[in-house]
């Protein structure tokens, strides 16, 4: 008798670049997420990507106790310590509203729109239900494993090639996918006559640098415990291997503070 062996999750998350968790949150937590998310204050006021009915919120976590308290939960440490490994903190959070009439989100890879060099880890956590007539979620899988070419067209960033065999995530609210920030994306139209809402949160690991967030930082988890405290500095941040990495993104700072010359 041949036993079959099941990839790990992890296996799944290396091959594919995405892993699909039913049922992390409840229905109730759902709709509670959506009160404190219109709740929260933006830290980055009104998105350039809002369009119209397609809302923004971004950076709303800094702000709100609830949300700080949901995404450091330890349901969530638990499931994402196995990809990410034990010590890790949120770059950055957004909610999508995506209501009746709402056009296609463009194909991309998220570090298209940020340029930082590492992976990081987006949890794309279902607030209603989704499905492919009200904006729902494209991945193409195995698309992760390096960065692509993208053109900017307007306020998108766009991947600049044609997305090979893509699949459609439907969700319950209360599911999360959770994928690489290389992972080619895109959400369809929303053709109903109810809006499709959805929160994303961005993990990465403390060892990782992203020279664009400023402090605090919000820690998550140390040694695979949640931890939930903000802090100044971070070992990431610290290294200067890290900062090598992004020696262009500060020479191009320091001189526009000697005098605004372009790099």
């Amino acid at each position: 008798m041949i036993t079959e062996v099941l990839p790990t999750l992890l296996e799944e998350f290396n091959a594919q670049g995405y892993v699909i968790r039913k049922g992390l949150f409840s229905p109730i937590e759902a709709q509670t997420l959506i009160k404190d998310i219109q709740a929260a204050e933006t830290i980055d006021g009104i998105s350039a990507l809002n369009k119209g009915s397609m809302t923004f919120y971004s950076g709303i976590y800094a702000n709100s106790q609830p949300l700080q308290a949901t995404i450091s939960q330890t349901k969530v440490i638990d499931f994402l310590k196995q990809f990410i490994g034990p010590d890790f903190w949120v770059r950055w959070d957004q909610a999508v509203a995506k209501g009746p009439g709402s056009g296609t989100f463009p194909w991309h890879q998220d570090n298209a729109y940020n340029s930082l060099k590492d992976r990081h880890y987006q949890l794309w956590i279902a607030l209603t239900k989704t499905t492919a007539d009200n904006g729902g979620l494209w991945i193409v899988p195995g698309s992760h494993h390096h960065a692509l070419p993208h053109n900017k067209i307007g306020n998108h960033m766009v991947y600049a090639g044609q997305p090979q065999d893509p699949i459609l995530i439907e969700a319950e609210p209360g599911d999360v996918i959770l994928f690489s920030s290389f992972t080619l994306h895109s959400t369809s139209p929303n053709v109903t006559q109810a809006a499709r809402w959805a929160y994303v949160v961005e993990y990465m690991s403390l060892n990782d640098y992203d020279p664009g967030a400023k402090a605090p930082y919000f820690i998550v988890a140390r040694n695979g415990q949640p931890t939930a405290k903000s802090v100044d500095f971070y070992r990431g941040q610290l290294n200067p291997l890290n900062h090598l990495k992004y020696w262009r993104w500060h020479l191009r700072n320091l001189l526009r503070w000697f005098g605004g010359f372009k790099f």
